[in-house]
């Protein structure tokens, strides 16, 4: 699914077969639809085709801007679709009207039929010119790129679909989508908050499996141009230098201690100046102290996590050496949070995007998207 020329008729069947499930989520799902747009077969295969190309990469991913960066969505599918509609897909202007076109199967005249009469190729990641701003480096890549900090299932009703709609993304353009581990990217954890009832419920333990085999394979940090870690957790006390990664062996679990544990679980704390026991009942939370060593430790300037409910949908840290990102709106319904995406251009200067949906009907009738403009760092 990378740049190279499909030659073979199995690469073009595999790339058809991505193609028609990004379309229909985007443009066929719903609510009422949700069961009839794939089979048991067609996912099971797509969790496949995804850790091949996931595992491949990195546990720590060393990314270049400019990126944007998500938080937990815990299976807020809607949601998800709104914020995307709002900050920009990981696709073209013309990439997105040939998938409209062929999903819905529009036939256009004139202009638009010749600009979107091109099957969507993988394109390579271009070094943006320009004035350093974030808007204007991404209107220059055509497309925005996207970091998302885990916790995709759990909670929401539709964690299928968010994993489902960000895998298909990653196999069709491997460079414009990464994605790493939350804590509930775990069995221990996602077998008691909400996804193992989604899947067996809609499918069959077998698919369950098929994603926890996915997951085990997800990379647990990645650097910006090597001056921000990001994860979805926090710090650990136990990572003194990025070349420990290669101890560790995918696939695996989220172990119960150590680096791993600290990178999915660990929170930051104003009352504390280093590091103590978590109330979470894994790893710690950190202070202020703490968190200057270890980003003087690795010659990195800021952090980027998230795994915490914050009401603006982002908040700093320590004079913001760290920054919290949560991109679940009005979570779990009893939160009158916002949600927020973090974008960083090439200069590592960063703006925030807000989103906060109309109120959600109980009846789950379509929802409006309602828009906060950015807030600038």
């Amino acid at each position: 699914m990378a740049k190279e020329k499909i030659n073979t008729e199995d690469q073009k069947k595999v790339r058809g077969f991505v193609q028609r499930i990004i379309g229909k989520l985007i443009f066929k799902w719903n609510h009422h639809t949700t069961m009839d747009l794939f089979c048991t077969a067609e996912l099971a295969e797509l969790c496949m085709r995804a850790r091949e190309l996931i595992w491949s990469e990195p546990i720590c991913l060393k990314l270049e801007g400019p990126i944007c960066v998500m938080g937990d969505l815990h299976g807020q599918f809607d949601d998800l679709l709104g914020m995307l509609d709002l900050n920009g897909w990981p696709l073209t202007e013309s990439e997105m009207i040939w998938f409209e076109e062929k999903t819905l199967k529009i036939k256009r005249s004139g202009r638009n039929e010749q600009k979107s009469s091109a099957q969507p190729e993988s394109t390579p990641i271009k070094t943006p010119k320009g004035s350093g701003e974030v808007k204007s480096e991404m209107e220059e890549l055509g497309y925005k790129r996207y970091l998302f900090l885990g916790d995709y299932v759990d909670r929401g009703l539709f964690s299928m679909e968010v994993v489902i709609l960000l895998i298909s993304l990653k196999l069709a353009y491997p460079n414009r989508v990464y994605m790493l581990r939350g804590n509930h990217e775990s069995r221990s954890v996602n077998c008691h908050y909400g996804f193992y009832r989604e899947v067996t419920r809609r499918y069959d333990p077998s698919l369950y499996e098929c994603f926890q085999n996915l997951f085990n394979v997800f990379p647990f940090c990645a650097v910006i141009e090597n001056s921000i870690i990001c994860m979805h957790g926090g710090i650990s006390e136990h990572l003194t230098n990025f070349s420990q990664f290669t101890a560790f062996k995918r696939p695996l679990e989220v172990p119960d201690v150590g680096v791993l544990a600290d990178l999915t679980w660990a929170d930051p704390d104003p009352t504390v100046k280093t590091y103590k026991a978590s109330t979470r009942g894994a790893s710690y939370v950190f202070g202020a102290q703490a968190l200057r060593a270890f980003l003087k430790k690795l010659n990195l300037q800021m952090v980027i996590r998230a795994h915490q409910v914050v009401e603006d949908g982002y908040e700093f840290f320590d004079g913001r050496r760290l920054v919290t990102i949560f991109s679940a709106p009005n979570y779990c319904g009893q939160n009158d949070n916002t949600a927020a995406i973090l974008c960083i251009d090439k200069k590592l200067k960063i703006s925030i995007v807000g989103y906060r949906p109309a109120q959600r009907d109980k009846k789950f009738e379509k929802e409006k998207r309602s828009k906060v403009p950015p807030k600038p760092c």
